[in-house]
């Protein structure tokens, strides 16, 4: 896998942390000498794990469930070195279960994501990896186009109803292919393209919760799981309409 920290040099606060951890503070307070602020936070619920990561980043237990750390803000180049592990492992357990769901689906007795190689070579290619940047994150968008919308189809028909073609994942990786990959946006009309600028602008909204932000390996990160999330729901949906 490329590594992800050689073009970061921004800060991450501790809130943000907190959450990527998936950790939730009972209480925070902060004490300062007038130079030097150092915040405190009281967490009950975290593994040795968790702690082990915490330490390596610059925090220090103070007691039992108390950890301070010099300042509010950490550099990310610093904290993924750590959090990449965890989200390597979290991505694969991701697509465990799409796998699980899409194989499930299948076995209903009608084949509505038809099996092929290729559906094979594009999860053997991306399970346990992080996207890190754009031109990654809509390889990735195409790729789960064919595993899902191009393996759906029967002829130029879908095999799944109305319902599950308007949820969230559908038209998403619909929209950015579409948009991204199909098309040369200079042949179309002035409404074609405005039809589609706000579709995407929808879709980064969604993914990135800014349509216009730059956006930094994390965003890319946060984006890849919410995909997968939306991707999951989508599946469960799928399967209750067979």
């Amino acid at each position: 896998m490329a590594d992800l920290t050689n073009s970061i040099d921004e800060i991450i606060d501790v809130d943000k942390l907190f959450d990527l951890l998936d950790i939730t503070a009972d209480e925070q307070a902060t004490i300062s000498d007038g130079e030097i602020s150092y915040n405190f936070f009281t967490i009950s619920d975290i593994d040795d794990g968790k702690k082990e990561i915490l330490g390596n980043i610059g925090f220090k237990e103070f007691k039992e469930s108390i950890f301070f750390i010099e300042g509010g803000e950490i550099r990310t180049k610093e904290a993924l070195n750590y959090l990449l592990p965890l989200y390597q492992q979290k991505e694969i357990e991701c697509w465990d279960e799409i796998i699980e769901k899409l194989v499930n689906i299948n076995e209903k007795g009608i084949i509505i994501f038809n099996p092929s190689s290729k559906q094979l070579r594009i999860v053997s290619k991306w399970k346990g990896k992080i996207v890190q940047n754009e031109d990654e994150f809509m390889r990735l968008v195409l790729d789960l186009n064919h595993l899902f919308r191009e393996s759906c189809k029967n002829g130029t028909e879908y095999r799944i109803n109305d319902k599950c073609r308007s949820h969230d994942f559908w038209k998403i990786i619909g929209n950015l292919r579409n948009y991204c990959y199909s098309h040369d946006p200079e042949q179309w009309s002035e409404d074609k393209v405005k039809e589609y600028s706000e579709k995407v602008k929808s879709t980064n909204e969604f993914l990135f919760s800014s349509p216009t932000v730059k956006k930094t390996p994390i965003d890319f990160l946060n984006a890849q799981f919410k995909l997968f999330n939306t991707c999951l729901d989508f599946l469960e949906l799928t399967a209750g309409e067979i």
